[in-house]
């Protein structure tokens, strides 16, 4: 599939934001896009209409908390169990000091016109966030200022690799990940098989090459050297020397005509857009019920079913607690726990068989 053009990255977006409402048992009711996990028994997700939601239960129930703003929320992270910052359309980003009881808002550096994506807490005084046309932006603060650091101001190092494909780096590239594993060591993830890394906080950036020129969307990593990366057409690139090689461990990396990826190979591969690791726990969701999960520190994925009214349900993110215990959202207010080779959803139960 070759990359996607603006009008169309503008058009999947509005999608994103404007996908049909439907009726969930749970009555959560809103698009989900982004969950993270603070222990094996709690875990925040936050989606449209400003919507944000806690379990503190393991999944079997969810809270609605309070953001006072209808504008869709991308991503939600926490930097301990009292500290936790989202953003979402227009640049929003919104801070909680209370544990998620109430959020405030914080004021952006970059314009209306642009989305966060993700945003990642790395402690109570430092986060950075990314998104649309190579929005990147940081704060270590605690968020009283915010610094603009969106591509064409962010140094980044570029690469000469004759034998990998390296896209060049422009600032209207749409970042769709970022993660810090500690103060100095930090990864984004983008469109073109974008993927930069720091080891220097975020002073400077190389762009690492990539096996792709596809779009990527999401990552995990377990050290500077040991990560992996999804996108679309089922991706998921696996490397344990910091991306100077990679292995592909699902779906497909070649760029093509569209006309070229048959239905069957669509619905074989569809779209990832998150990855998460814990021990030997792994998770991957996706477009059209893709759920692949992993008993082998994410070395191999088998794909798995969700409950047969969920088959095709499309899931946006997920978070495995330290625990094992992986939380799932999506569609449609779409929320669930996995463990083991079970998918539990919220008031019934129902329990996912494994894939055949």
């Amino acid at each position: 599939m070759p990359a996607m053009p603006k009008a169309g990255r503008v058009a999947f977006i509005a999608a994103l934001v404007a996908l049909p409402v439907l009726a969930h048992a749970a009555a959560l009711r809103d698009n989900l896009f982004a969950v993270t996990a603070t222990n094996g028994e709690t875990a925040w997700a936050v989606g449209n209409f400003g919507s944000i939601y806690v379990t503190k239960d393991g999944g079997k129930s969810w809270q609605a908390r309070s953001s006072n703003t209808k504008q869709p929320l991308f991503s939600v992270d926490f930097a301990d169990e009292r500290t936790g910052w989202i953003v979402g359309k227009s640049g929003l980003i919104l801070r909680t000091t209370d544990g998620g009881e109430t959020w405030t808002r914080q004021q952006s550096p970059i314009a209306p016109a642009k989305h966060l994506f993700k945003v990642a807490a790395i402690d109570p005084q430092t986060a950075w966030a990314v998104g649309d046309w190579g929005a990147v932006v940081q704060t270590r603060d605690g968020g009283a200022t915010w610094t603009n650091r969106s591509l064409g101001a962010l140094p980044v190092e570029r690469i000469e690799s004759p034998d990998r494909m390296v896209q060049t780096i422009t600032d209207d590239v749409i970042l769709n990940d970022v993660e810090f594993l500690d103060a100095q060591h930090g990864f984004i993830v983008g469109e073109f098989g974008t993927l930069l890394a720091t080891s220097d906080g975020g002073d400077h950036w190389r762009q690492v090459a990539m096996p792709t020129e596809k779009t990527l969307f999401g990552m995990h990593w377990r050290s500077p050297e040991e990560g992996w990366v999804v996108g679309i057409d089922g991706i998921i690139l696996y490397t344990q020397d910091g991306g100077r090689t990679w292995t592909t461990q699902n779906g497909l990396t070649a760029t093509g005509a569209i006309e070229d990826v048959s239905f069957v190979d669509a619905m074989a591969n569809p779209g990832l857009y998150a990855v998460s690791v814990e021990g030997r726990r792994g998770v991957v969701v996706g477009d059209a019920g893709a759920f692949f999960v992993s008993d082998d520190g994410g070395h191999t994925w088998t794909r798995r079913a969700l409950p047969e009214e969920h088959r095709l349900t499309w899931m946006r993110d997920a978070s495995v607690a330290a625990s094992g215990r992986a939380f799932l959202v999506g569609a449609a207010g779409f929320t669930a726990a996995a463990e083991g080779d079970a998918v539990t959803l919220p008031i019934n139960n129902h329990r996912a068989a494994d894939a055949r």
